[in-house]
């Protein structure tokens, strides 16, 4: 077990910004090329494109998770009649659509391409293995509902990670390919994007009441009268089924290791503190209950192995947040301390530093990591600052940690231009990973802190690093000095600079 250096900052150890109004963020500062949102010059469109060959070349080759889903609904659909040929351009087109505008492999939000996939083939799965004569559906049923799932978060120019279902219906009514498909399959489409307005969550008060109203007239266009009580009952149940589809698919395909990256991602989109996450997800499944009659439809419809996924998984976050608040009263009671320390970074990092910070490196994936093995390569970089969450005792087990080094060692995400590049006067900070239960108890206030701190010992004059807008802003408000400089919609996960030219260490009296 590795002691604890002597150089640290302890829990009572402050660091202040000196506060000036002058640094106030100004929007005309600020460079407003937003890669995911704003009109590109055609140049860089084709960039991006160009950038995602060899993504695209792996997809298709079957080896990306993406084609693994996409053979899994091809052959799915297949064997419930559908036509696999028809089904496997709709889906070529979609993860294209996807990529083409920022919601592919590189953006960090809840509803990017890999959702619309598990959406699209739990969906499948469900109403396939539906066995009581009575809720059995139709062929037209199945594509209606294959199509909506796939493309329900179709909003290509969104500005926040929530898609707005009246933006879904505009692409999706302006999109050539999937009106031709659609009228291939011969389905309605005001039938799909009706279903697709039934996903809004939470389904309640005005964001129901407006769905409801939409969905209504889409019936209408649809030539479906207003006093056929019982084949609109039968739209919106099919459009409830997909809701419940929607929100537990992820929870139901993959292990506990998933559902955790996927709540990880609803946590930051919603702009959430990451200490949210258990807690959360532990309400977010209760809430299911509301809705059991339809909950216990989808879930007989799917394979053992996938119930028994979803209930482990629920189980999981349940027991998580109960072991994260017993930490925290520990925390609370003064029962258990933190401190973060200043790891010296040598040849051969002490292998219990190296084996933690590896551990929490792949239990909590940040948004944007190095990959294993340069990860691994700037454990023995000297140049890398590397500041541990420690618990003050005999052990001093490891419970987190940030990282970083200089600008100019990190690939910054597409779009990001800093001005400082080759000054070697700016210190890149990565993503703080903190174990659960520990987040929320000034941990990561001490990392991040003790981080600049470093960083100026270090000679450095800046400090930049990715996080959600919310937290930026509100880091502006109580005087730090930083500035956005590069924003990104609709994941919010901005790039900013921190200037530490004022700033001041103080530690309290500790008498």
């Amino acid at each position: 077990m590795s002691p604890i250096p002597n150089e640290k900052i302890g829990k009572r150890g402050v660091v202040l910004d000196d506060i000036d109004t002058s640094s106030n963020q100004n929007p005309e500062d600020l460079n407003q090329f937003n890669p995911l949102i704003e009109p590109l010059p055609r140049w860089y469109g084709f960039y991006r494109r160009i950038r995602l060959v060899p993504w695209w070349l792996r997809y298709n080759r079957g080896i990306t998770e993406q084609a693994g889903l996409r053979d899994n609904i091809c052959k799915l659909s297949t064997s419930m009649g559908l036509d696999g040929k028809l089904v496997s351009k709709i889906i070529r087109h979609a993860v294209s659509e996807f990529s083409k505008h920022g919601l592919g492999i590189n953006y960090y939000g809840y509803h990017n391409i890999d959702h619309e996939l598990e959406v699209a083939y739990f969906t499948l799965l469900a109403a396939n293995g539906q066995k009581r004569q009575e809720y059995r559906f139709s062929q037209k049923d199945i594509i209606t509902l294959f199509i909506a799932a796939l493309f329900h978060d179709y909003d290509p120019l969104k500005q926040f990670d929530k898609p707005h279902e009246d933006s879904v219906e505009r692409f999706i009514r302006n999109d050539g390919k999937i009106k031709r498909w659609i009228d291939d399959f011969e389905v309605s489409i005001d039938i799909i994007i009706a279903l697709i307005y039934r996903t809004a969550y939470p389904f309640k008060g005005i964001i129901a009441e407006h769905a409801n109203k939409r969905i209504q007239k889409l019936f209408t266009t649809a030539g479906i009268p207003e006093n056929d009580i019982m084949v609109r009952k039968h739209y919106e149940d099919l459009g409830w089924f997909l809701s419940i589809s929607d929100r537990i698919a992820g929870y139901s395909l993959g292990n506990f290791d998933h559902s955790r990256e996927l709540a990880r991602r609803n946590v930051h989109s919603l702009g959430w503190h990451p200490s949210l996450i258990n807690e959360e997800s532990v309400k977010y499944f209760s809430a299911l209950k509301e809705e059991k009659e339809m909950v216990e439809r989808v879930l007989h419809g799917i394979p053992n192995e996938y119930k028994t996924n979803f209930f482990n998984n629920v189980e999981a976050f349940k027991e998580s947040w109960e072991e994260e608040i017993n930490i925290r009263n520990s925390i609370r009671r003064k029962e258990l301390s933190l401190i973060s320390v200043v790891e010296k970074i040598e040849d051969n990092l002490d292998s219990y530093i190296t084996r933690s910070i590896l551990n929490i490196y792949k239990e909590l994936p940040a948004p944007i990591h190095l990959n294993a093995e340069k990860f691994m390569r700037s454990l023995s970089d000297s140049n890398t600052i590397l500041i541990t969450l420690r618990i003050e005792d005999e052990e001093a087990k490891i419970a987190g940690y940030v990282k970083g080094g200089p600008l100019e060692n990190y690939k910054l995400r597409s779009g990001t231009r800093d001005e400082n590049w080759g000054k070697k006067n700016t210190a890149h900070m990565e993503w703080i990973s903190i174990k659960p239960g520990y987040w929320g108890e000034t941990g990561g206030h001490l990392l991040r802190l003790h981080f600049l701190k470093e960083a100026r010992r270090r000679g450095y004059t800046f400090v930049t690093s990715y996080v959600h807008r919310n937290v930026i802003d509100n880091r502006i408000n109580r005087g730090e000095r930083i500035m956005i400089v590069q924003k990104y919609d609709p994941d919010r996960l901005d790039y900013y600079r921190a200037d530490m030219s004022n700033l001041v260490i103080q530690y309290p009296d500790q008498s």
